[in-house]
């Protein structure tokens, strides 16, 4: 296996351990008033991708809109709310289910209506892959989650969520700076050392790199990406003895046989 099929086999472990912030699917939208949200079987309603949903798919989708939305007003209703983005989930349309989330927000106005906007925009942002859907999707997810911010300041899981929408902005230093500043104030934060990790990784500073995991693993010595990716910049810097140790502790941790793959394609190299 060549250098690049290896990338793939990564890239692959990396779904597999829930890196949440790499582009995995793109978002059903392929034109302007896609994006838009524009709904042109409901003109001036409520609108989703309708247009576009699967056949099979779309009952389900109009029922929990019914239940959801009555006289263009959005009820108080969860289920409603929940099922209907759970169906535009499983179609991959993370957008419109995001759409549904700010509506409800925007009307009940509470900080957990707004986490669910703000998680379910991010969720959309990191399944996209065109730019300005990125950055459309970011600026949402941002605006949501400021709402969350402004009553809990110290939520570390949403500052985390706002720093990545910014790394892939036109203003990665502040994500990069509001990393640093979570794990200033909270040295053991999973979701940050993850993050700031895979960024060096991503840009070759895998010195660094060695510093964010082995910190990681410090706090949580069964941590299955950090210990894999641990390997990785041991491999990489050409400390190869530990990388081997770092890459044999991997495969007790985690026997799929996709990580079994790549952490033996690894050992291969090393000998």
């Amino acid at each position: 296996m060549n250098k690049s099929q290896i990338i793939i086999v990564v890239l692959g472990i990396l779904l597999v351990v829930g890196m949440y912030s790499l582009p995995k699917i793109v978002v059903d939208n392929d034109s302007a008033e896609e994006q838009a949200f524009i709904d042109e079987s409901n003109p001036g309603g409520v609108v989703d991708h309708s247009s576009a949903i699967p056949e099979d798919v779309l009952p389900k989708v109009e029922f929990w809109k019914k239940k959801l939305i009555m006289g263009d007003q959005i009820q108080q209703n969860l289920e409603a709310l929940d099922s209907l983005m759970r169906v535009f989930i499983q179609i991959n349309k993370y957008d419109s289910a995001a759409f549904y989330a700010e509506r409800y927000a925007q009307t009940f106005n509470t900080v957990s209506h707004w986490q669910k906007a703000g998680d379910a925009y991010f969720e959309a942002y990191t399944f996209a892959l065109d730019q300005a859907k990125i950055t459309m999707l970011g600026e949402k997810a941002r605006s949501a989650y400021d709402r969350v911010l402004a009553k809990e300041p110290n939520n570390y899981d949403i500052k985390h969520n706002v720093a990545m929408t910014y790394v892939s902005s036109t203003s990665p230093m502040q994500g990069i700076m509001m990393l640093r500043e979570i794990i200033d104030s909270d040295p053991s934060n999973e979701k940050a050392l993850v993050s700031m990790g895979r960024m060096s990784i991503q840009t070759g500073q895998f010195e660094n790199a060695v510093q964010r995991f082995e910190t990681l693993i410090s706090y949580y010595p069964e941590h299955i990406e950090g210990n894999f990716f641990l390997g990785v910049c041991y491999y990489e810097t050409g400390q190869n003895v530990k990388a081997k140790a770092q890459f044999e502790k991997v495969k007790t941790l985690d026997t799929s046989e996709q990580m079994q793959t790549a952490v033996n394609e690894y050992l291969e190299r090393i000998s």
